[in-house]
């Protein structure tokens, strides 16, 4: 008869915990995990989670899109006839590059200003925004090069460039956009030193976290500058269809016909955040160069089919028109309410789309005190150094990050005062 399990079990388990109770996991990591951090709640897309109040919680940290809008009956719709379609197709692996029916549509809607219609070919599916940034940062960068972007930016992107164990350095903005002098000259310099400057990351439109829009002649300027250093330009454009007025100029890629661009889009910020489905658009040898990169079997056929089923036949235009005008009433009314309060607190950029408002202090307030105070009161947001690549502003000086796409439009008036509250109480000491 053969010995219980229990005990011989139980011996392999004394002998794993022997070996191993002492030697940490981390010892084990990679080079580039070691150096990581788990990341917090702002670079994960989140929100902090509120401290204990009186009052009910009201997030402005996730740009997360606006909960009663998303169109949930219309999804499951798309997602049942995607099921009750014959054979197996939408429950297997998908391939490296996505549902090429699903690529048409996304090159037909998001690229439908391009000087020449793009195909399928010129699209790969990821798992969103960020793992189109992964991908391409997968599939370019070495150990050591030197990724350029805008300082501030979404702290998410900085730990990905990261975790490829790139070197990030940030090069300032101004009202039209990214610095060209001073990209210039960080270019010169980095090269002077024998570094090697791969890809310059840039949010052209509606920024995160700033919300700022750079003008076409910047756009023009910084296409000239990044072909003359033959650096690749990573161009992030996940906000650019939630305008609030009119179309924003056009994307870089439009601009080059995808030559030297890699652009990066998502349904995150359109649908919603939970769907995971994002694309890199570039020209179709620069995709064949990123599909040897993938080891992850693909992204979800069923996911991409009830998408291609929601945009051919559901109302994905009439949801993004919807969306924007939302947006724009959302950004308007709590630019509005916290009016009363920026002449001694902080001066505000109002976006022409998008979803944040960037809140530059004044008088040398404290962004982290500020937080803390309005966390007290159950109000959530990020403060504005950690969208900053060392996470000190510098002559930037203080700033906070709020996002009103995810609360309803008659909670923003109740958040703007809270903020004030907060405001008073770190400008005078509690």
């Amino acid at each position: 008869m053969s010995e219980p399990l229990a005990p011989i079990s139980s011996r392999a388990a004394d002998a794993a915990r022997d070996a191993w109770d002492s030697f940490p996991a981390l010892h084990t990591a990679n080079a580039a995990t070691r150096k990581m951090e788990a990341g917090n709640a702002t670079a994960w897309g989140l929100s902090e989670r509120a401290r204990a109040s009186t009052l009910p919680p009201i997030s402005l940290g996730g740009g997360i899109p606006d909960a009663d809008t998303q169109p949930r009956a219309e999804l499951l719709a798309a997602m049942e006839r995607v099921l009750a379609q014959p054979g197996d197709a939408p429950l297997v692996y998908g391939g490296p590059q996505g549902y090429e029916p699903l690529r048409h549509e996304i090159a037909q809607y998001f690229a439908r200003n391009h000087p020449a219609q793009p195909d399928p070919s010129w699209f790969l599916m990821t798992n969103g925004a960020a793992g189109a940034i992964e991908s391409i940062c997968a599939a370019f960068l070495d150990p050591g090069d030197v990724v350029i972007t805008e300082i501030p930016t979404f702290a998410g992107s900085l730990r990905t460039m990261r975790g490829k164990q790139a070197d990030v350095v940030g090069v300032g903005m101004d009202d039209e956009g990214l610095k060209l002098d001073e990209l210039e000259s960080t270019i010169d310099r980095l090269e002077s030193e024998g570094r090697t400057v791969k890809l310059i990351y840039t949010q052209p439109t509606f920024h995160n976290p700033t919300g700022l829009t750079m003008t076409l002649q910047r756009r023009l300027d910084l296409i000239e500058l990044a072909a003359r250093k033959r650096v690749l330009l990573m161009e992030d454009h996940a906000y650019s269809e939630l305008y609030f007025e009119g179309p924003p100029p056009p994307t870089l890629s439009e601009l080059t016909d995808g030559y030297g661009v890699l652009t990066v889009g998502t349904f995150s910020k359109v649908i919603a955040t939970g769907l995971r489905v994002g694309w890199v658009q570039a020209r179709p040898d620069w995709i064949q160069a990123m599909v040897p990169a993938r080891f992850d079997m693909g992204n979800s056929p069923l996911l991409h089919r009830m998408l291609h089923e929601y945009m051919v036949r559901g109302n994905f235009h009439e949801h993004v028109d919807q969306m924007r005008r939302l947006y724009a009433l959302k950004a308007q009314t709590l630019a509005g309410a916290l009016e009363p309060y920026g002449e001694p607190y902080f001066d505000v950029i109002e976006p022409s789309g998008g979803f944040f408002l960037w809140l530059k202090l004044r008088n040398g307030l404290n962004a982290d005190a500020v937080r803390d105070f309005a966390a007290e009161d159950g109000l959530s947001f990020a403060s504005g150094n950690r969208f900053y690549p060392s996470g000190d502003p510098g002559d930037d000086g203080q700033s906070v990050r709020l996002a009103y796409s995810w609360p309803p439009t008659k909670v923003l008036e109740d958040a703007a005062e809270r903020l004030g509250r907060a405001f008073h109480r770190a400008a005078n000491g509690g």
